[in-house]
């Protein structure tokens, strides 16, 4: 007859519901990243003719300046940036994983903050429906009624404004870059949170809250 293991050599198994869970978003984090990476290679893209839209209220020799600072500091360090965005979204991802409801990054700086509200506040407006679905999934997969979850329009803001700390380049130039950002990314944020949505379904997550 075999030794009895003790308590230190029984492995304890994930519950259903937790390896249910870190399936979905292994499921959900890949369909949002394989997106989020096509429309950042759409900001790469058309960054170079789009800042001089953004720098109307400068001065030629100011606009000059910003200009060759931000290309010169996106060609160095563009992949730096983008990896850095990846690493903080993901915390957001690890977070529901854990059912933890907390923002995953620290605020921005009060004046940034306002900016950041009003183009986080046109997406929850413009999204409501399919926002509070995906929090209601979310939610039923936390097994939790929850507050924040991974896709909030304002978690992606502010990790791409913590991500800009990656370029060698001025405050003002990082502000700079927060409307392109919101036109070629945020403005096609109805693509990603569909893709999310529709990998939930297909995982039969429903868009309920979770039973006590």
């Amino acid at each position: 007859m075999p030794a009895p293991r003790n308590s230190a050599q029984i492995i304890k198994l994930p519950s259903a519901a937790a390896a249910k869970r870190l399936e979905a978003v292994k499921r959900v984090r890949a369909a949002v990243e394989k997106k989020m990476t096509y429309l950042m290679d759409g900001l790469s893209i058309n960054v170079a003719d789009a800042l001089f839209e953004e720098m109307q209220d400068l001065v030629e020799q100011d606009a000059l300046r910003c200009h060759f600072n931000i290309m010169r500091a996106l060609k160095t360090g563009s992949r730096r940036l983008r990896e850095q965005f990846t690493t903080l979204t993901d915390i957001s991802w690890v977070d529901l994983n854990h059912c933890r409801d907390v923002q995953s990054v620290p605020d921005a700086p009060a004046d940034v903050t306002a900016l950041l509200k009003g183009y986080s506040d046109r997406n929850l407006n413009h999204y409501k429906i399919l926002l509070e679905e995906l929090r209601l999934r979310f939610s039923n997969l936390a097994k939790r009624d929850i507050s924040f979850h991974p896709l909030l329009p304002g978690n992606f803001y502010l990790c791409f404004w913590h991500a800009t700390e990656e370029l060698d380049v001025t405050f003002q130039e990082r502000m700079l870059l927060m409307p392109l950002f919101n036109r070629f990314v945020m403005d096609r944020f109805g693509q990603v949170m569909g893709i999310a949505n529709q990998t939930l379904v297909e995982l039969e997550v429903p868009a309920i809250l979770p039973e006590d």
